[in-house]
Parts: structure tokens; C-alpha cells; sequence
């Protein structure tokens, strides 16, 4: 009899044990746990990492993980020009780096709001330069190789779905200053950049800012 009631309290003992697990609340995902350097982040790029129209600060959110740590490693040793990105990620390891980079990969992307629509015929310009390209320019379809949808492919080409149209201004012009001190090599983003015209830049810019992330 002894027995009996020995398994039978262990028995009742493991069922309480399941139904308490059962309605314990999960805790955070492991992987969206903000690491250290995050509050850095979103002081420019948003809480969500969403980016700004204002400022012209990326998106992260949604961006891929290779890529942003590459980025990162980029402007640590300066072959990637920005005063204030430079600063910041010389203070990062390169776990950091990695760590930030798959916080904001694991984020959805929101699209930040606009001050204001772009206009629908230089959004619809944008998309024929995006998608098909300007054969007589001698420039490829963005989607060549930023992907179906600039959704982005891999640690070389990010995506550009949901950017803010400064950035991709800014971006652009960044490439463009880079082909005026060196002649860039043949396919390179600065290559395609040298033959964007100002037009071309605004058009491509404003189709990007109202794709969503798919």
C-alpha cells in the first residue's frame, strides 16, 4: 500500500509539473533578445530598425544577417566611408557585430512613413529601371542582383525593398564620388552608379521607398 501511494504521488507530482510549464508564459525568443549595442542602433535607424525618411538612415530590419556584419566590418576598417558609422563600429568585436547583425535580420521590416508620396510617374520610372533596366545607358535591372523584388540577395547585395529614398540617394552619390577618385571596375555598383543620371537616381529611389520587404 505504501507503494501504491508513493507512485501515486509522484505521478500527480508530474502531471502539476506539466500544467504548470503549460501555462507559464514563454519568455523572449533567444534570438530577438537585444544585444549590447542596440540602443546605439535605434537612436538613428528607428526601434524597429525600420529606418528614416527623414534623416535618410537605413533599414536593418529584415536586411540579411551576412550582410549587415560585413557592412559593419567594413566601416571598422574604413573601406566604407562614414564618420559616424566609423566611430561607432570601431568599438564593436566581431561577435558584436554578428550579434547586432542577426537581431536586425530576425526583425520584420517595416517601411518607414514618408513626409510625403513620391510622385506615380517617377515611381513607375523607377520600376522600369529596377526591373528591366536602361539598355541604352548601359545599365542592368537592379533586381540582376539585388534580387526578385530587392528583397536582396546574399552578403554583397542587400535589399533595397523599403528603403528610404535619401538613403538610396545618398547611397548612390557615394558610389558616384568613389568612381570620380578611381576608375571603378567594369559590373561594379560603382560602374552603374557613374551612369545613373540625377533623374534616374530620384526614379529608382522612389520605387524602392514604397516596396514593402517580402
Amino acid at each position: 500500500m505504501k507503494t501504491v501511494r508513493i507512485i501515486a504521488a509522484a505521478v500527480v507530482a508530474c502531471i502539476g509539473a506539466q500544467l504548470s510549464a503549460q501555462a507559464a508564459p514563454a519568455g523572449p525568443s533567444p534570438a530577438h533578445d537585444p544585444p549590447t549595442g542596440v540602443a546605439t542602433c535605434v537612436a538613428c535607424h528607428g526601434m524597429q530598425g525600420e529606418g528614416s525618411s527623414a534623416s535618410g538612415a537605413p533599414r536593418l530590419a529584415g536586411q540579411n544577417a551576412a550582410y549587415l556584419a560585413r557592412a559593419l566590418a567594413a566601416f571598422k576598417d574604413g573601406t566604407r566611408a562614414s564618420p559616424v558609422m566609423q566611430s561607432i563600429a570601431s568599438s564593436l568585436s566581431d561577435a558584436q557585430m554578428h550579434d547586432l547583425a542577426a537581431y536586425f535580420a530576425g526583425l520584420p521590416a517595416p517601411r518607414p512613413p514618408a513626409a510625403q508620396a513620391p510622385a506615380a510617374g517617377l515611381v513607375a520610372a523607377g520600376k522600369q529601371l529596377a526591373q528591366a533596366g536602361a539598355v541604352a545607358a548601359g545599365v542592368p535591372a537592379c533586381s540582376s542582383c539585388h534580387g526578385v523584388g530587392s528583397s536582396g540577395a546574399g552578403a554583397r547585395f542587400p535589399g533595397l525593398a523599403g528603403q528610404p529614398a535619401a538613403f538610396v540617394v545618398n547611397r548612390l552619390h557615394e558610389f558616384q564620388a568613389r568612381a570620380e577618385k578611381k576608375t571603378p571596375e567594369p559590373g561594379s555598383m560603382t560602374a552603374i552608379a557613374a551612369r545613373l543620371d540625377e533623374m534616374q537616381i530620384g526614379q529608382a529611389a522612389a520605387y524602392f521607398s514604397t516596396l514593402s520587404e517580402p
